[in-house]
């Protein structure tokens, strides 16, 4: 009977200290198929968000981070209801309707154009300057990742759009000429190209980006963690000030093999 009531003690202090710590810690969610910059594996997240959460909130605040991935577009559903607490990636009108955001982002990437060497519309594409000019092109097919707000606004006057819950397979549709262009930041779809072997049948743009995009941690405005916004906000003033912000951005990039 003591032995009994010895192991309830256990589990309950056990149970009773997780739910403390997660009472305690803010829990940012990430996309599952970003690679490098956010995917999971076993349940763990990964990448170069993860990592810009725990030296700027972590370290450098000490905040206690509960990290957890999914697919972005669930990711999205969980902030905006509650259930979670954050995301990072970038801003857009509905996501300023249930987030609010830091003041400075993390770091910057530029969006561009990516196509197949192969593809009929090359020279074409090579005079594109805007997203302006693309909807005139009313024959090629756009795709992108399923629940990126940011594409899903952008492209919405485009003739012809696809998507694809995993970002990872997008370089080898372009080469299979499955569609035709892909706007997304050069660092992240080169990386995917290569990993995926096909990165020397790839044309990336990037003489006139489509768009420079920042990239921020943004809290849902049902999180009792709103009130960290202002000491998140003075933290990344003090390192941009300093020119620390875009040395952590150069270190986390490298151990990412992001150049």
């Amino acid at each position: 009977m003591k032995q009994n009531l010895t192991s309830l003690s256990i589990i309950f202090f056990i149970t009773f200290s997780v739910n403390c710590f997660a009472d305690n810690s803010i829990t940012i969610t990430y996309g599952s198929q970003y690679k490098p910059f956010a995917w999971g594996k076993n349940g763990v997240a990964y990448g170069v968000q993860k990592d810009f959460v725990d030296k700027i909130l972590g370290e450098k605040l000490g905040i206690k981070v509960i990290h957890e991935v999914c697919p972005w577009k669930r990711c999205q559903l969980y902030v905006r209801e509650g259930v979670k607490d954050g995301f990072f990636t970038v801003s857009t009108p509905e996501r300023a309707e249930y987030t609010i955001k830091s003041s400075i982002p993390f770091y910057e990437t530029e969006f561009v154009m990516h196509t197949s060497k192969r593809n009929r519309n090359v020279e074409q594409l090579k005079t594109i300057k805007s997203l302006k000019d693309l909807e005139k092109m009313h024959d090629i097919e756009h795709i992108h990742m399923l629940g990126s707000g940011w594409h899903e606004k952008a492209l919405k006057n485009m003739k012809n759009v696809v998507t694809t819950v995993d970002a990872s397979t997008i370089p080898s549709m372009l080469t299979l000429l499955r569609a035709d262009v892909y706007i997304e930041q050069s660092e992240m779809f080169r990386y995917q190209a290569k990993v995926n072997g096909v990165l020397e049948e790839i044309l990336t743009l990037d003489e006139t980006p489509i768009k420079k995009l920042g990239w921020h941690i943004f809290i849902g405005k049902n999180s009792k963690y709103q009130s960290l916004m202002p000491k998140i906000n003075e933290m990344l003033e003090k390192l941009q000030a300093s020119g620390e912000l875009e040395k952590i951005k150069v270190e986390i990039f490298k151990k990412h093999g992001i150049e």
